[in-house]
């Protein structure tokens, strides 16, 4: 799980992965529902070097299984193969064989949604969590909006996390886009540059949303409120 994020946006003085949400901070959520999920092993917690202390509370104090805390980098996609590395030895053994790579900005990832996506990246080598996209528009010559006929609504979705990819192939991927300097929008547009391996898309839920803004953490929390979900 990637925690490299600050609280600029949503107005804190803090990480916004640990700010507190409903008894725990948004990073214990989705940890804690990715260690529920029957073949997840190994959680790896990728933070910035001057969140390690928070990074420990959560471990000790807010998680139900034990976490393998690592410092990130500059770039999400650099923390992204530093946690790669971090498993590489595992990988290379066949001990892991698909990752799931989560923003902890995303708290309330379903049991059921991760679930999904590990199967599916099992089964195709790659898979991402998506929502249709029936709400964008795409910009048209001089400043028009295309229509229907130039654009199929039905083509687009808005892609979620977690990301998940057979372990080996993500690792060289991102280990060659270290050496080209290529740098992606996430995941799944790495896999794409580097791999031949088909990415599925698995229906994504809508309270999987990400926390940028205090309005997003108010949305979070009337959700958890509404759902009745607990933190233990």
């Amino acid at each position: 799980m990637l925690a490299g994020g600050s609280g600029t946006r949503v107005g804190a003085g803090i990480n916004k992965a640990f700010l507190p949400l409903a008894g725990r901070s948004i990073a214990a959520w989705g940890l804690n529902t990715l260690a529920s999920v029957e073949g997840v092993g190994n959680l790896v917690f990728v933070v910035r070097p001057e969140d390690l202390e928070h990074a420990r509370f959560v471990d000790t104090r807010e998680t139900d299984s034990p976490l393998e805390i690592i410092t990130g980098g500059e770039t999400r996609q650099e923390s992204e193969l530093l946690a790669l590395r971090h498993l590489a030895d595992r990988i290379d053994s066949g001990a892991v064989d698909t990752v799931l790579i989560h923003d902890a900005a995303r708290p309330l990832i379903s049991h059921g949604l991760a679930s999904a996506v590990l199967h599916a990246a099992r089964e195709c080598g790659g898979a991402v969590p998506g929502i249709p996209a029936s709400d964008i528009a795409a910009a048209g010559p001089e400043h028009t909006l295309a229509t229907d006929a130039e654009l199929r609504r039905d083509a687009l979705v808005r892609v979620q996390t977690p990301q998940g990819f057979h372990a080996a192939t993500i690792l060289d991927a991102y280990e060659a886009a270290a050496r080209d300097g290529f740098v992606g929008t996430d995941t799944a547009s790495c896999a794409e540059e580097y791999t031949d391996i088909p990415v599925t898309w698995v229906r994504g839920e809508e309270t999987n949303f990400k926390i940028t803004y205090a309005q997003d953490l108010l949305l979070a929390q009337d959700v958890v409120s509404a759902l009745g979900l607990r933190t233990g």
